[in-house]
């Protein structure tokens, strides 16, 4: 009896251990039956191999089977749609965009600096301005020019924005050529100019081109001069014809003779005196003289006794624009007028690139 009491303990202890075991095994499988996680595991288990730990299941089913499936779209007209692209990511809290070029503090007060040196000994009415700069555009000490000079005291308007240098290098043009001009040839002085300064842009307005000296400050265009007597001087009617003018009308003068003639006999009538005397000359004497043919043939050449008109050249504002223009040439590193080309017809660029002593004047 003894013996058999030994025998059913043992038996108890193993049948509680037994269903110790089936009961935590039942406890971790039984709700993973119906998912496919639980089906995939269970086919992926070898026959007869051992059970992997409870963590190390849960890890690789996540894995393998990936997130759980979306429930299919209940509007028909969405079920053959493609899938959406995934919405942008959002920006990360500790990233900003760049922050927009400026001037170093270094530089503005470098440039400052420069300003009240170079201001010093001039008269001219600025109004300092705070730091500009937009990309590569801009000038770290820029002024607003409102007048200049002295004795003869020539308004700005609208002001003009631009840089210390250039404020020095108008004064001093001014002093220096203008107004001795002015008096000499228009017997009054200049009282007022017009114009604009600082522009961000490229040169002509052109996408492919570099970057024009206005977007630095560091140019004027001035197409326009107000005498104190009330008189108004521009480029675009004072400055006369350029060169390429008397040039053009030279070359067009005896196809116009020949085409004009009434009679068929053109052919003999080309080659007159007039027309074959002397050569066409350089000089704009020359020039301005041999446009008289063109003249005659446009209704005038029985009136003889007609008075020539006046060479343009001559003339007072034609004389006094050419003497500012050849005077900003000692000041200015650059210097474009009507001779330069069409877009320089109507004003006059000034400005004080750096060219190494390789300045530019047209």
């Amino acid at each position: 009896m003894h013996q058999s009491g030994k025998i059913v303990a043992y038996c108890s202890a193993a049948l509680s251990v037994a269903a110790i075991t089936s009961f935590v095994t039942l406890s971790v499988v039984i709700p993973r039956l119906g998912t496919p996680q639980a089906v995939s595991e269970q086919a992926k288990t070898p026959p007869g191999g051992a059970a992997a730990p409870s963590e190390q299941v849960l890890a690789l089913a996540a894995a393998v089977s990936g997130p759980d499936p979306q429930p299919a779209a209940s509007d028909p007209a969405q079920a053959g749609s493609p899938p959406l692209s995934p919405a942008p990511a959002a920006p990360q809290a500790g990233e900003t965009e760049a922050p927009p070029p400026q001037w170093s503090t270094t530089e503005v007060a470098a440039a400052l600096m420069e300003c009240v040196n170079l201001l010093a000994p001039v008269a001219a009415d600025v109004i300092p301005l705070a730091p500009i700069r937009y990309n590569d555009c801009g000038t770290p000490a820029p002024v607003l020019l409102r007048s200049i000079g002295a004795k003869d005291k020539v308004a700005i308007d609208p002001p003009m924005l631009m840089n210390c240098p250039m404020v020095v290098a108008l004064s001093r043009w001014m002093e220096k050529t203008v107004q001795p001009a002015a008096r000499a040839t228009l017997g009054s002085p200049v009282a007022m100019i017009a114009g604009s300064g600082y522009a961000c842009r490229n040169l002509y307005n052109l996408p492919n081109e570099r970057r024009s000296q206005h977007a630095y400050a560091d140019a004027i265009d001035l197409p326009v001069f107000f005498l104190a007597d009330g008189r108004r001087i521009d480029l675009a009617t004072g400055w006369g014809p350029t060169r390429r003018d008397l040039v053009a009308g030279v070359r067009l003068i005896p196809i116009v003779a020949k085409n004009a003639s009434a009679d068929g006999e053109a052919d003999q009538a080309a080659p007159t005196d007039k027309m074959t005397a002397k050569p066409a000359s350089a000089t704009p004497a020359a020039m301005q003289a041999s446009v008289k043919p063109a003249a005659l043939i446009e209704g005038n050449a029985g009136d003889e006794s007609k008075a020539p008109a006046p060479d343009p050249l001559s003339l007072p504002q034609a004389k006094f624009l050419r003497r500012v223009h050849q005077g900003a040439c000692e000041v200015f590193t650059t210097v474009l007028g009507p001779e330069a080309n069409d877009i320089h017809r109507t004003h006059l660029h000034l400005d004080l690139q750096d060219r190494h002593a390789l300045n530019v004047c047209k």
